[in-house]
Formats: structure tokens, sequence, C-alpha cells
């Protein structure tokens, strides 16, 4: 992993776009430069998204099978966010498995995982699987974050880094204490 992306730099990163010790319902959390600071990369990202436009097309073209939903949670996050759809899953079928990816635009990093979704009348069960994927996810996974390296020069990271955390800041409905740098890098909830 590169000297830049350990858990010590993203740390120091994060706090460039999250207030420390204000909560997100405080008026000074939107006031803050940090804040001010994160919206603006955020809009600027929304602006101009025709690399991420682009990396949708040929995920589209070189996985023809799969159902691509780019899920619009940049404008909120700090991530761009794209979920694929296995062949045999429709979406509203009773049985729904994606593997998920989100590309940060805080740092050159990126999330995957993969959701197995049961529907049994009103209830949806899911299962959420990190990194190593079971067996039927592996090979779409495996393109899809070999897509993202070459579109992106994004690197994944491991668990640790992700799930070091961030105790005062507040992100989204996460409060003080539970924030971790998967959720200030990508977003409080994993779509």
């Amino acid at each position: 992993m590169s000297q830049s992306l350990t858990a010590q730099a993203l740390l120091q990163l994060v706090r460039r776009y999250y207030p420390a010790g204000i909560h997100g319902g405080d008026p000074r959390y939107e006031a803050s430069e940090e804040f001010k600071r994160l919206t603006a990369l955020r809009r600027a990202a929304v602006e101009d998204a025709r690399a991420w436009d682009a990396f949708l097309q040929r995920v589209e073209t070189e996985m023809p099978d799969c159902v691509v939903w780019d899920y619009p949670n940049i404008r909120y996050d700090p991530a761009y966010c794209l979920r694929l759809g296995l062949p045999g899953y429709p979406d509203g079928g009773p049985e729904h498995k994606e593997v998920v990816l989100m590309v940060c635009i805080l740092a050159p990093v990126h999330l995957l995982y993969a959701d197995h979704s049961k529907h049994v009348g009103d209830i949806t069960e899911t299962i959420t699987y990190p990194p190593p994927f079971p067996t039927e996810f592996q090979p779409f996974a495996e393109k899809l974050e070999a897509l993202a390296i070459e579109t992106f020069g994004t690197t994944r990271l491991p668990e640790e880094v992700l799930s070091t955390p961030v105790p005062d800041i507040h992100v989204g409905l996460i409060g003080f204490g539970k924030v971790t740098l998967a959720d200030c890098l990508f977003s409080d909830h994993r779509w």
C-alpha cells in the first residue's frame, strides 16, 4: 500500500473534510471550513462526471449480461457508487445478487462488497459480503475491480484500514465513537 494510503495518512486527510467534535445537526457543522471543502468537492464531482459516466458505459459494454445501476450518492457522500446486478437475478425477482463498487473522490481508493438479497413476502433479507467473495460473485467482482483500477488508478483498502476508528467525527447518521475511515471516505451507509 502506498505511503499516502496508510490509516494515519487517511485520518489526516478526512480531518480536512469533516469537522472534529461538532455534531452533524449543529449549525457550526455546515458552517465549518471542512464541510465547505467537502461540499465543493462533491459539487465538482457532480458537475463534471465525464470520467464516471465513461466508466459506467465501459462496464455496460464489457459486462453486457449484468445490470449496471449508478446510485447517485455522490450528491451526499464523497464517493461514486455502482451496483452491478449479476445475470440470472433480475431486479424485483425473489433473489438478487450484486457486486457494489464505491470510488472515493477524496483519495484514490475504492470499496468493493457484494450483496445477496432474498425477498419473502414483504420482507427482504440481505447478506453483505466483504472480500473474499463467495464463488458466484468472484468473476464479476474481479472484472469490475480491474476496470476501476485501470480507469481511476484506485486501490482497494484492506479491512483493517477501512475499520480504523475516527472517534471525534460525526458522519451522517453515525455518531461520535462509531465512525470509521470507511464512513468518511465512502458513505455512512453502504447502499
